[in-house]
């Protein structure tokens, strides 16, 4: 008797364009009933037309497209509209966005320190022969599949995984004119040595400095670099703009944003300082 007298609650409900809420804790059938059949006589329609409504809130939420002409009364009635209308909506989730970018943060802060080892070691650095190509029997190899340099008591090694290609091995790095001279040790015909190639000359270490701050320049401002710490903010910045939603909420994270970006200039920038006062 309770899902007959459902069902043609439901079927006078699109009778009348009215949108009902079917029955649970508040009122009875009988009662939602009564009253719609008083409106109208009952209209033939299938019960899949009939939805159960229900309403949710997001703090924040991002449309995935639009219109960019869209009006601030339109915008801020947006989100209910996109719901409605089926529209997709991003859900955004604050937390979420300030570990994501101080993940990223971190790894800028980390490729800078990594430049920074790079610069100070200059020639001394054993990777600098892994862009290399030897040449054997016509074929090209790279200097990494032949051999392998370390840095020992701040002397340059390369160890030759086959003796028979010492001499192509010290051909290729006199040829590239990195400025160094390996040697072949008379004990050991599989080691290269390489005398200190460091060098406290101020033209070394004005080239050095100059190195240095142009890294922290790519890591730190540079707007065209992916990685920077202001290209990172910005893309965030700009995302935060087409957010919908509570205005204290996105003010708030905003401001987040902002505070965390300070945060790691403030520790790029003390890596900068304590490198460049080791070089001078």
């Amino acid at each position: 008797m309770l899902r007959n007298q459902t069902i043609k609650l439901a079927k006078l409900a699109v009778a009348k364009r009215a949108t009902v809420i079917l029955p649970r804790q508040q009122l009875s059938a009988q009662s939602q009933y009564q009253h719609l059949q008083s409106l109208s006589s009952p209209f033939s329609i299938p019960l899949s037309q009939v939805s159960y409504f229900s309403t949710t809130s997001a703090t924040l939420a991002k449309k995935k497209g639009g219109n960019k002409k869209e009006n601030k009364k339109d915008k801020r009635n947006h989100k209910d509209d996109a719901e409605e209308d089926g529209e997709p909506v991003e859900e955004i989730d604050p937390k979420q966005i300030l570990s994501g970018l101080e993940t990223s943060f971190k790894k800028t802060l980390d490729l800078y320190n990594k430049k920074i080892t790079e610069i100070k070691m200059g020639k001394a650095n054993p990777t600098i022969f892994n862009n290399l190509v030897i040449t054997i029997d016509k074929k090209d190899h790279p200097f990494t599949d032949l051999a392998a340099a370390s840095l020992q008591n701040k002397n340059l090694t390369v160890t030759v995984f086959d003796p028979n290609n010492a001499k192509r091995i010290i051909s290729a790095i006199l040829a590239a004119n990195l400025g160094l001279t390996p040697e072949l040790d008379p004990k050991n015909n599989q080691l290269l040595k390489i005398k200190n190639p460091l060098t406290s000359s101020k033209d070394v270490t004005a080239k050095q400095l100059k190195e240095l701050k142009e890294a922290f320049d790519n890591h730190a401002k540079n707007n065209s670099s992916s990685h920077s710490l202001v290209s990172l903010r910005g893309k965030v910045i700009k995302d935060l703009k087409k957010v919908e939603g509570s205005k204290d909420v996105v003010r708030k994270l905003t401001t987040d944003v902002e505070k965390l970006y300070k945060s790691y200039v403030e520790k790029l920038t003390d890596s900068f300082k304590k490198a460049e006062k080791s070089l001078k």
